[in-house]
């Protein structure tokens, strides 16, 4: 890689490709470069070379992307791993994702989507070579694709980007002019002038910034007249037609010029001669005109056989794309079946695990309470027994002094009778009373005593 320069411009007031500050790059397009795309475009822009396909409108895949109102716009912005010094990694990358996505922005206002529900048109973008401006003549060249592929859109879009180097708003940034450059500001817009793309990478003031818009619209009007050449040439003028009417021409302004040299030839003769002469220039022309005729029979047989064979070879194309597509339909409709049953399966285990936890927790819920009734209905069995024996107990008492108070009622039944006894025997006896002794409760009678 060669190092920075020490001038970007030169004193002279000119960039080092030797343009001036309002000169855009060398640009070539051609139409119709890939014959299974519905249409292509190839352009070179100084050193950049991008190759553009386009396919569709065509059903949608996966189905839940489609749109029921409109069609799926999808571009793919990808540059070739060889497409610049330094080998570019494959694959998607955050630059090639944020080019497809603003990309894409710029031309949905333009492309009449609405005309083609649940399809999408696919536009595909290779980097071959990259030279600074990758993502405006990326958008050049998908236009022209488009227009070739017949997708109805409003008008053609055009980009260009400018910059500012070395102090100075210029146009079309070259790649030592972008990468050691102040600021770079691509910009998208329709025929009618009407922006659907801007970015900006550096720092531009109000004035640059309108001075840089000036530069853009210029630019971009040489870039729309180079479209539409380019579409001219292949849908109006047709080279092989141009070329057919100047043979014509040249053969009619050769036979004129042989038939006024044969007359001023034999000017002096009779005139037998001269009518045998004019015959045999007749018969001339008359073969010359059957040979003409003779070879533009052959030239439209050669042209019907060339176009049966452009028949031939685009149904055989249209029969390889439509196996392709039956191929990737059906593997997409086997992935989204395989996915659906993936998920299916992952439903039905969550669902089985989610049942086997509930069962569980149930199970686990149900021991706790038999455990709990089974301990409540062994505490009320024993608060029963406890209250059975008190019962018990309570009764036995109530028994035990029932007995009691007969027993007393009996004896105090029986004391009254003793004590009748002893009263009659005392006073069989008479008036003495015998006292027993207090201190000797076992001695008998002591004394008598007195009244």
């Amino acid at each position: 890689m060669s190092g920075k320069p020490e001038k970007l411009i030169t004193d002279d007031g000119l960039r080092l490709d030797g343009r001036r500050m309002d000169e855009i790059r060398p640009m070539k397009i051609e139409v119709g470069v890939l014959s299974r795309a519905d249409g292509s475009c190839y352009l070179e822009w100084g050193r950049n070379k991008i190759l553009v396909g386009v396919y569709g409108p065509r059903e949608a895949h996966p189905r839940r992307m489609q749109r029921p109102d409109s069609a799926v716009i999808r571009y793919r912005y990808n540059m070739a791993a060889f497409s610049v010094e330094d080998r570019a990694r494959p694959g998607h990358s955050r630059r090639s994702i944020e080019i497809s996505k603003v990309s894409r922005d710029a031309f949905e206002p333009v492309i009449m989507s609405e005309l083609y529900p649940k399809a999408a048109i696919d536009i595909f973008v290779e980097v071959l070579q990259a030279d600074a401006g990758t993502r405006t003549a990326a958008i050049n060249a998908s236009s022209v694709a488009l227009a070739d592929a017949g997708i109805p859109m409003k008008g053609l879009v055009t980009s260009c980007a400018f910059g500012k180097v070395d102090g100075q708003v210029v146009l079309d940034l070259s790649k030592d002019e972008d990468n050691y450059g102040d600021a770079d500001f691509p910009v998208a817009l329709t025929q009618d002038g009407e922006i659907t793309l801007v970015q900006m990478d550096g720092h531009l003031t109000q004035d640059e910034i309108k001075k840089g818009l000036e530069l853009v619209k210029k630019g971009c009007s040489q870039i729309f007249a180079l479209q539409q050449a380019a579409l001219r040439t292949k849908f109006e003028f047709p080279e092989a037609e141009e070329a057919e009417e100047l043979e014509e021409e040249e053969a009619v302004e050769a036979a004129e010029a042989e038939i006024s040299e044969v007359a001023a030839k034999y000017a002096g003769t009779t005139e037998v001669e001269e009518a045998a002469e004019a015959d045999e220039v007749i018969s001339e022309e008359e073969e010359a005109e059957e040979s003409e005729g003779e070879a533009e029979e052959s030239d439209e047989v050669i042209s019907e056989e060339e176009e049966a064979e452009e028949s031939e070879e685009e149904s055989e194309e249209e029969a390889e794309e439509s196996e392709e597509e039956s191929e990737e339909e059906a593997e997409e409709s086997e992935e989204e079946s395989e996915e659906e049953t993936e998920e299916s399966e992952a439903e039905s285990e969550e669902e089985a695990e989610e049942s086997e936890e509930e069962s569980e927790e149930e199970t686990e819920e149900s021991e706790e309470e038999s455990e709990e009734e089974a301990e409540e209905s062994e505490e009320e069995s024993e608060e029963e027994a406890e209250e059975e024996s008190f019962e018990e107990e309570f009764e036995a008492e109530t028994e035990e002094e029932a007995e009691e108070e007969l027993e007393a009622d009996e004896e105090e039944e029986e004391i009254p009778a003793e004590e009748l006894e002893e009263e009659a025997e005392e006073e069989a006896e008479g008036p003495w009373k015998v006292v027993k002794d207090p201190l000797d409760p076992e001695a008998g009678n002591g004394g008598e005593n007195d009244e």
